[in-house]
């Protein structure tokens, strides 16, 4: 559906829509689609039409508050500069791809809950504020992805929730300035981990898993975190037993003694 584009000087009425001929991907994959803009009253002068993938940042201050605010990444120039004709119609095909960091929203055919990613597509009229037309998408796990988030669902932690935090984890090569955190509770297997949170830092050859636990302390001692990395290449990733690599990450943290 059309939707209303502001214009110069308050007169114009220009609209946009965008149809994804892609509803989901993987990170590093190819979104495609179409951009129709429909002119108003008068003709328009366009600076630029581009399409960006947002998705919802969490970003936390010094005095403890937090604010949530939508991320643009991977933005791509689609065309411009050109004038919108009034009252005509025009269409720009487009390709897109996910930045391999990309936030995922789908693990085993199921929504991370509190995971979103869409696709924004950017108008810049000329004395006019930028308007956009906003697709939501579906973003599915990696192979390597998937492998490790099945670890350790089979190792009894349940997925709770996951989020995307503004930032970078240091000494790890990110690309996008955020990194997402998928969330899981307490396993009976392991006792003494209150909380596991993972990360995933993807490349072209594999990805760097962090993970994160808040570690029970017991008697005397205080709770603690604790964090480990291992690395899973593409090529390899259904050829080891990641709950193995896993296990071996947490007792490297102490977080099974």
């Amino acid at each position: 559906m059309f939707k209303q584009l502001l214009a110069a000087a308050g007169v114009g009425g220009a609209e946009v829509d965008t149809q994804l001929f892609t509803p989901g991907v993987q990170p590093g994959g190819i979104v495609e689609g179409v951009i129709r803009l429909r002119g108003g009253r008068v003709d328009q002068s366009v600076g630029q039409v581009a399409v960006e993938f947002i998705t919802r940042v969490e970003r936390e201050y010094g005095d403890g508050e937090e604010h949530i605010a939508d991320q643009p990444f991977g933005r791509v120039g689609v065309t411009g500069p050109f004038t919108l004709p009034a009252g005509q119609v025009v269409e720009f095909r487009f390709t897109a791809p996910a930045p391999l960091e990309t936030p995922i929203t789908f693990f085993d055919g199921h929504h991370l809950p509190g995971a979103a990613v869409a696709v924004r597509t950017v108008v810049d009229l000329h004395g006019a504020l930028d308007s956009c037309d906003t697709d939501p998408i579906g973003i599915g796990a990696l192979p390597a992805q998937h492998v490790v988030l099945d670890a350790v669902r089979r190792m009894g932690f349940p997925l709770l929730r996951t989020d995307v935090e503004a930032g970078g984890i240091r000494g790890l090569p990110q690309r996008l300035p955020f990194y997402q955190e998928i969330e899981f509770g307490r396993s009976p297997h392991f006792p003494r981990v209150n909380q596991l949170e993972l990360t995933f830092v993807a490349d072209e050859h594999g990805l760097h898993v962090v993970l994160e636990a808040d570690i029970e302390g017991g008697w005397f001692r205080e709770d603690r975190d604790g964090i480990g990395i291992f690395r899973v290449e593409h090529a390899h990733a259904g050829q080891r037993d990641w709950t193995t690599e896993i296990h071996r990450t947490l007792q490297g943290m102490g977080a099974l003694g």
